[in-house]
């Protein structure tokens, strides 16, 4: 099985697929594969090349939907809306599209073999698997924290270090783990399925990220020669 992840770029879809590495003992291993980044067709045809696949998208489907307004009501804010993406939903549709009935719950277990293409976010899977909300992806604690949650599920990079990767790369890795996760139905999904859901890592989704922990507290060095101004 090839699990697989697809970010947005300024320009351009990234693609990364994870597979899993049979071990003698437990954890199982995550190989990584990362593609050379491209455009909707590119990133279509390098997926129908791969046997048995499931494909996490890191963009909206749609705009203004129930998903959206959860997602920034729990500290994530959406994403913009991005004809590439809604392209590429198309393009993959008859993969089949995940789309649960009832109200926001856990993925069911064997989802992916009728739908196995679903919608995510980038800052969310981050988000949902370290259960707080992560710096920026542009701020070098969010790259670092990023690749530490890669590295703690045993994502394995054979093309050298992850340090070496681009941001996109590691965002297309980090939706190829939510692709394993929503697999083995360790997921669980926002929103309304008549408009389109959002699927995130983990058993639950909590009420609201916590900002604690974010970043680290900037040290404050008063000035040399200041005088505090006199009580009245």
């Amino acid at each position: 099985m090839h699990y697989c992840g697809i970010a947005l770029g300024p320009g351009f879809l990234q693609l990364a697929s994870l597979e899993e590495v049979l071990v003698p003992q437990p954890p199982v291993r995550l190989r990584a594969t990362f593609y050379e980044p491209g455009d909707v067709d590119q990133v279509t045809a390098a997926i129908r090349g791969l046997e048995d696949v499931v494909v996490g998208i890191g963009a909206p489907a749609g705009e203004d939907r129930a998903a959206d307004r959860e997602l920034a009501a729990r500290g994530i804010p959406p994403m913009p809306y991005s004809e590439h993406a809604a392209r590429l939903y198309s393009e993959l549709a008859d993969l089949g599209v995940y789309s649960p009935a009832g109200l926001g719950g856990q993925v069911e277990e064997g989802a992916f073999r009728a739908a196995a293409v679903f919608e995510t976010t980038p800052d969310g899977v981050f988000a949902a698997l370290q259960g707080r909300r992560v710096p920026a992806r542009r701020h070098p604690l969010g790259i670092q924290r990023r690749i530490e949650e890669l590295e703690q599920d045993h994502v394995h990079d054979p093309g050298g270090d992850l340090w070496h990767r681009r941001i996109e790369e590691l965002e297309a890795s980090g939706i190829a783990l939510a692709a394993h996760r929503y697999a083995v139905a360790h997921a669980c999904w926002l929103g309304d399925p008549a408009e389109g859901v959002l699927v995130l890592p983990g058993s639950r989704i909590p009420e609201r990220f916590s900002a604690e922990g974010v970043l680290p507290p900037v040290p404050r060095v008063p000035l040399r020669g200041s005088v505090r101004a006199p009580a009245r």
